[in-house]
């Protein structure tokens, strides 16, 4: 008993010990303390051995004034031997910090001189950090609230665990060289300089902002990404786009874990200004400013393709055997639009497709023209195959595999495209209406005419193969509804005022007090409600169909009968002549507007 007392006692005073040496007894003065002595055994010049054995450890710092906000660099505390070249063999935190022919170090008769001084730059302007932290949890950057941690170093606790690993690395310090050495392909800078290029290929410029290198405006500006946001929610917005907003309609590019990186780093780069003060040949690469250079005499159709590579078009369209996987198929463009609508499309593509999700490019006139002129000239049609093979070659892409409407692009589409899986739908249409929308396509939408590129024959070879693989039944004779062909309540003002009263008591919840189909009840209805404000749809349509719509619903979609909740046929001539009504401006100002 009296052995166990004792042993206990010693354990409990070993601990106490330990205890009271953590406290009163910093790991920062250990550190000092072991470099003193190894440096003291390490020199033989008796007067620094006399000075080492005078000095006793004391927090070292920096100030750093000439580099954005005022610094303060405590790093020196621990790694104290950080400029003595003796330490380069050491392990951290006493170790020299290693010298950079890149980052400007010379080497002269044997010896190293730094560019970046200590005394001068300090350590957190290219490392991160927090500069005045003693402990390592907080000078590293380690608390997940502080919000630069040590780049490429340091990975906070909250971090997704599968991301992590891929966030060290001394590289990922390039986007702190960036803020001084501006220049295009400064050779300190090789994944800020790769990212950068990849900004363009990808054609992210279209969508987003950076000052003084873009003017995209459908996604976040990416101005100062570098100073909002931490390289783990940079990766992540990069890799998994709907990770942190589900209804962000930016693409899923299937980049390589190194071009993932190089945008990282670029991205981080980004703090809105640098705290270089003289020009240094800061890279502008506003598409605008800069236009591909088409040699003399070179014919409009290839210029166009030539600027259709340089403007990575096909970093979402495909072409040929190039495919970005995200928006339509431009193979056979000259078949299906005309020059008009693809000079439309191009300076606005809300102007032909309301609900289109492609950046309004700010090209010179001339660059529209040359692709235009290409894209028009594309008038070969593929060749007769069997309705299965044409299927997957002209309708897979939107309409799924499967039929299903999860097509490879069919996220980036407004409307969604058709669910042949609902029967429904397609077997309650007669036959004449789902021939007319192949070959005429669906104003308004993503669904082009086929009548150009396919035969009639083809067509009708394709639909059956629609109904038999996907829809798997046939078209049933239309029920017999009484429907006027034309609308029978007369277009005047107190028409469309009730039939806007109507619409914003009955129909908001779904197609929203705008009419634009994003109601509160849209996201969870699929497909989609339809886009009342979409012109090109809406003049399309004739008042059968409408009326036809609201009074006895659309089988396959969330759009009740509304005769079974009593409307009237006047009531639904009122909401016919409200819809017409907000659809009589012209194209120009409809879009200019909305």
């Amino acid at each position: 008993m009296r052995l166990a007392l004792a042993i206990a006692s010693f354990v409990v005073l070993i601990v106490h010990g330990a205890v009271f040496y953590d406290q009163f007894f910093y790991r920062w003065e250990r550190h000092q303390t072991a470099y003193f002595e190894q440096a003291r055994a390490l020199t033989k010049n008796a007067a620094e051995k006399t000075e080492l054995e005078n000095r006793s450890p004391k927090i070292e710092q920096y100030i750093v004034t000439n580099f954005g906000e005022t610094r303060v660099d405590r790093c020196g505390t621990c790694h104290i031997a950080i400029d003595d070249p003796r330490f380069a063999g050491h392990a951290q935190p006493l170790k020299t910090h290693p010298y950079s022919a890149a980052m400007g170090d010379v080497e002269r008769n044997g010896h190293w001189e730094r560019r970046h001084k200590f005394t001068d730059f300090g350590c957190t302007v290219c490392h991160g950090g927090q500069g005045r932290g003693l402990e390592t949890k907080y000078s590293h950057g380690e608390d997940e609230f502080w919000p630069e941690p040590l780049l490429g170093y340091v990975t906070q606790p909250n971090w997704r665990k599968d991301f992590a690993p891929k966030l060290k690395g001394k590289e990922y310090m390039e986007a702190n060289c960036a803020q001084c050495h501006t220049q295009q392909d400064f050779a300190g800078t090789p994944h800020v300089n790769r990212g950068r290029k990849l900004f363009y290929a990808m054609n992210c410029y279209g969508c987003h902002k950076i000052d003084g290198m873009s003017e995209g405006t459908l996604g976040p500006d990416l101005t100062e990404a570098g100073k909002k946001f931490k390289i783990d929610y940079l990766w992540e917005s990069i890799v998994e786009p709907r990770a942190n907003l589900a209804t962000s309609f930016m693409p899923k590019f299937n980049l390589s874990e190194d071009d993932v990186r190089a945008l990282v780093i670029f991205l981080k780069s980004r703090r809105g200004v640098n705290f270089a003060e003289t020009e240094m040949d800061r890279y502008k690469a506003h598409v605008a400013n800069v236009p591909v250079v088409i040699p003399p005499g070179t014919e409009n159709v290839k210029a166009g393709e030539q600027l259709i590579a340089e403007r990575a078009c096909t970093a979402c369209h495909k072409l040929r055997d190039k495919d970005g996987g995200i928006a339509p198929d431009l193979s056979y463009e000259g078949l299906i639009r005309d020059n008009t609508w693809l000079m439309d499309h191009f300076k606005n593509p809300r102007s032909r497709i309301p609900d289109s999700i492609m950046p309004t490019f700010r090209f010179p006139g001339d660059d529209f023209d040359r692709i235009t002129t290409y894209l028009v000239s594309l008038k070969t049609p593929p060749p007769p195959v069997a309705p299965a093979e044409t299927f997957k070659t002209l309708c897979e892409r939107c309409h799924g595999e499967k039929g299903d409407g999860n097509g490879k692009v069919a996220w980036y589409l407004d409307p969604n495209p058709r669910d042949f899986t609902k029967a429904a739908f397609m077997t309650s249409k007669p036959r004449e209406r789902l021939v007319h929308s192949i070959q005429e396509g669906v104003p308004g939408t993503s669904m082009p005419p086929w009548k150009n590129v396919i035969a009639a024959q083809q067509v009708d070879g394709v639909l059956d193969y629609v109904l038999a693989t996907f829809t798997r039944d046939t078209l049933h004779a239309p029920k017999a509804r009484s429907i006027p062909e034309t609308n029978p309540v007369p277009a005047g003002d107190n028409s469309v005022r009730h039939g806007e009263e109507i619409f914003l008591a009955r129909c908001t919840g779904c197609h929203g007090r705008k009419a634009d189909g994003k109601g509160p009840n849209s996201l969870d209805i699929s497909p989609k409600p339809r886009n009342l404000r979409n012109q090109f749809f809406v003049d399309s349509v004739q008042d059968k169909r409408l009326f036809e719509s609201i009074l006895y619903g659309v089988q396959g979609t969330a759009m009740p009968s509304w005769i079974d909740y009593g409307l009237t046929r006047n009531d639904v001539g009122d909401i016919v002549n409200f819809i017409r009504s907000m659809n009589q401006k012209s194209r120009s100002q409809q879009n200019a507007g909305n």
